[in-house]
């Protein structure tokens, strides 16, 4: 699996792509099947860096409504 986004969504702080964070599960050892890997969310390291409580506000707003 490619960690690539699909579409670049900007940061709707500083304009920047957002970079997809993705989460997945320990492969089972009585399994022979992949991990299972699913979206997790959008990143900015800037706007996290910088204004970790602006950021997290917006991204909510933007994606939860």
């Amino acid at each position: 699996m490619t960690h690539e986004p699909v579409h670049e969504d900007l940061c709707p702080l500083c304009r920047r792509p957002l970079r997809p964070e993705y989460r997945r599960t320990q492969p089972s050892g009585q399994q022979d099947g992949p991990a299972h890997v699913w979206f997790y969310r959008y990143r900015c390291n800037g706007c996290e860096a910088a204004r970790p409580q602006q950021f997290a506000d917006v991204m909510r707003a933007l994606y939860e409504s």
